[in-house]
């Protein structure tokens, strides 16, 4: 029996005997007959261009239905509607960044922190040295040092709010700024 024969009668009876599950399964996602056979063809179609491997997978059905699924986001994602821009919106400015503008109010932020606190950010936050390398120049062992920064990143949060006239969102990103004078 030649190799398109030996195919034709595996995929035959492989398609004979899991058709309906496929087509149910595809149904069910589309809510539409016409179109779940549609897909049922392209998926025949997409089985029958394998002929070297389809009958040797040790999961076929299991390839068909990852064939349907991919088929299913891939029509997901051509119905999508997308808006294309126009030259005549506005464009959005990155200085209008809440977290941007805050480079601005920052410097006299932390000059109203206790010096101690504004240096540990500094020197973490700013110039990004290595905490370990810190904890041992202040001759401290690290989980104090983390327990410090903390203490003062709180407080820099607290004296942006006062400050700034910063709001928070409900998270810890900055919503807007009331003044930043």
């Amino acid at each position: 029996m030649s190799v398109i024969k030996e195919f034709n009668a595996c995929m035959t009876t492989f398609w004979h005997q899991h058709q309906a599950e496929l087509y149910h399964f595809l149904l069910a996602r589309t809510a539409s007959p016409d179109q779940a056979a549609d897909m049922m063809q392209e998926l025949f179609l997409k089985a029958r261009a394998t002929p070297d491997t389809f009958c040797d997978m040790a999961h076929p059905l299991a390839w068909l239905y990852r064939a349907a699924r991919n088929m299913l986001i891939d029509q997901h994602r051509l119905k999508k509607e997308f808006t294309g821009l126009t030259d005549d919106m506005p464009q959005s400015r990155s200085d209008t960044d809440p977290v941007a503008q805050l480079e601005r109010c920052l410097p006299e932020t932390l000059q109203a922190m206790p010096e101690d606190e504004a240096w540990l950010i500094e020197q973490c936050d700013i110039f990004g040295r290595p905490q370990q390398h810190l904890a041992d120049e202040l001759n401290i062992t690290l989980a104090a040092l983390k327990s410090r920064l903390l203490r003062a990143r709180t407080r820099l949060r607290e004296k942006l709010i006062e400050l700034c006239e910063i709001e928070p969102d409900g998270g810890s990103a900055v919503c807007c700024h009331k003044n930043m004078n």
